[in-house]
């Protein structure tokens, strides 16, 4: 899932808001990556093994968002 948190919004945006846009897309990347990485210890401690099963529950989820509210754009 890495790439598309990158590649996603590239595509997306329009021509003309397109910096903005992914700058903004940058920034907020930033911030919850830096807010994950900041509880994953406090949550290792509280859920031990099940914060295996938390963080997969989240690409589960990502999975079917993606699959449902994201069209394909192969051949556009």
């Amino acid at each position: 899932w890495g790439p598309l948190g990158w590649t996603v919004p590239s595509e997306i945006f329009p021509l003309e808001t397109r910096s903005a846009g992914q700058s903004i897309t940058v920034a907020v990347n930033l911030l919850f990556t830096f807010i994950i990485a900041q509880s994953f210890l406090a949550l290792l401690c509280a859920l031990k093994f099940g914060i295996f099963l938390f963080f997969a529950g989240w690409i589960t989820v990502m999975t079917v968002f993606v699959y449902v509210f994201l069209p394909g754009t192969k051949g556009v």
